[in-house]
Formats: C-alpha cells, sequence, structure tokens
C-alpha cells in the first residue's frame, strides 16, 4: 500500500482561535505555514494571506500577488516583487485560466469545497470549524475551515502514487486595521509597469531580468501545490 500522506501536529497560537470574534472577515492577515514533502523529506515555506475589503494579496518571500475585485466581478491582478518594490500591473484578459475570487480570499477555490463531503462541525460561534474531505483517484483532500471567517484552519492534498503532499497550516491571525491598511498602501507606491507595456521596455534591467526567469506571464493561481500547479480539484500530479 502506497504511503498515505505524513500529517504533522500542527500547533497554532491561542491568537488564531480567540480572535475569531474580533475579526473583520474582509480585513485581515493570516499567517500560514506550507509544507510540502516529496519521498519523506518535507521542505516549509510562509504564505500570508492578506485582505483589505475588495482587495487580497498573497505574500512569500519574492513575490506578493494582489488582486482587486472589480465590480463586473472580474479581477485584475497585480504581481509585486518584494526586495526591488517593482510590480507588474495586468488587465483580466491579460491572465491564462480561469480567475476565483474564492481561490483568492479564501486560499482554497469555492467550486473545490462544494465537491468534498462534510464530515463534522467542531466548535460553535466565532470558533466553528467544519471539517471535509475528498477522495479522487489519485489525490486525497483534507480541509478544516472557520465558518465565519472563511479561513483556511488546514488543508491537505495527497497524491497516492507519487507519494508527494502538500500541507497548508494556519499560525496566527492579525486585524490590526492601520496595519493592514498600510500594507497595501505600501503596495500601491511601488513602481510597476503594465504588461501590455513590457515589449517596449526590454532595456529595464528589472524587466529584463525578470523576463529570463519566467516571472512575466501571469497564469491563474490559489493554493499552489509544490510543483506550482493550482490546487483546485480537478487532478493533482
Amino acid at each position: 500500500m502506497k504511503k498515505a500522506l505524513l500529517m504533522m501536529t500542527v500547533l497554532f497560537s491561542s491568537s488564531a482561535f480567540s480572535q475569531q470574534c474580533n475579526v473583520n472577515p474582509a480585513l485581515l492577515k493570516a499567517t500560514y505555514t506550507v509544507t510540502n514533502n516529496k519521498n519523506n523529506e518535507p521542505t516549509t515555506q510562509a504564505l500570508t494571506l492578506w485582505r483589505n475589503q475588495q482587495q487580497v494579496a498573497h505574500q512569500n518571500e519574492i513575490t506578493t500577488e494582489l488582486w482587486q475585485h472589480l465590480t463586473n466581478k472580474q479581477i485584475r491582478p497585480i504581481r509585486y516583487f518584494n526586495a526591488q518594490q517593482r510590480g507588474i500591473e495586468y488587465q483580466p484578459s491579460e491572465v491564462r485560466g480561469v480567475q476565483n475570487w474564492s481561490a483568492k480570499n479564501q486560499l482554497v477555490d469555492a467550486h473545490l469545497i462544494a465537491k468534498m463531503t462534510l464530515v463534522n462541525t467542531q466548535g460553535t460561534g466565532c470558533d466553528e470549524i467544519k471539517n471535509y474531505v475528498l477522495n479522487e483517484a489519485e489525490a486525497e483532500y483534507k480541509l478544516a475551515l472557520f465558518t465565519q471567517s472563511k479561513l483556511v484552519k488546514t488543508f491537505s492534498v495527497s497524491n497516492k502514487k507519487s507519494q508527494v503532499s502538500t500541507l497548508l497550516s494556519l499560525n496566527n491571525v492579525s486585524s490590526n486595521e492601520q496595519a493592514i491598511v498600510a500594507q497595501f498602501a505600501k503596495w500601491d507606491n511601488f513602481q510597476t509597469t503594465d504588461y501590455a507595456d513590457i515589449g517596449d521596455n526590454e532595456n529595464d534591467p528589472f524587466l529584463a531580468k525578470m523576463i529570463n526567469l519566467g516571472f512575466i506571464e501571469h497564469s491563474a493561481t490559489g493554493f499552489y501545490n509544490q510543483q506550482g500547479q493550482a490546487i483546485q480539484g480537478e487532478h493533482y500530479h
């Protein structure tokens, strides 16, 4: 029998639970650890989810992906490069793949959750958590989701064939409005280039480097497995 997903014990700071009632779901900062496990060799990286009304950002060490939810329901993405304080702005039509707001706002696509089976509900009120599971031919998905804030507590995906797994686990939640608004304002002050204008700016050393590294093309994004594939409940190779 193929080795199942190696589940780790996840320790949460008390604030991840106690602050649920004090958190505005549309204005928060949530820090996560993403653990990728291949051949029983785990690697980890940090991920921060930022929500500011109709803007959502996913921040990692190198880049920040920010999405603006437009009045016509389209999503306008901006890719920021943290160290260089530069950004590339895209129009909705310039993004490959389906853009789904739920995948940005709660890290897991609502279409995937709809396919999952509700196993049980734990806790009450602000601390209520719904536990879901989905078994497909090659992949097993497990999700624990705070009902009120739509925040993922844990989300795991395991490939039964290749013994590759990904685990997303919540560490802490903050509702410091001043700090959150200030962070979005800081990103807004970064120098940006329209994706359509990149061809006219090929002499820009920063853009030339990003082109060579493959950071220019923008694809549909949500929560990724370690192969860089968006996890949306279709296949997990």
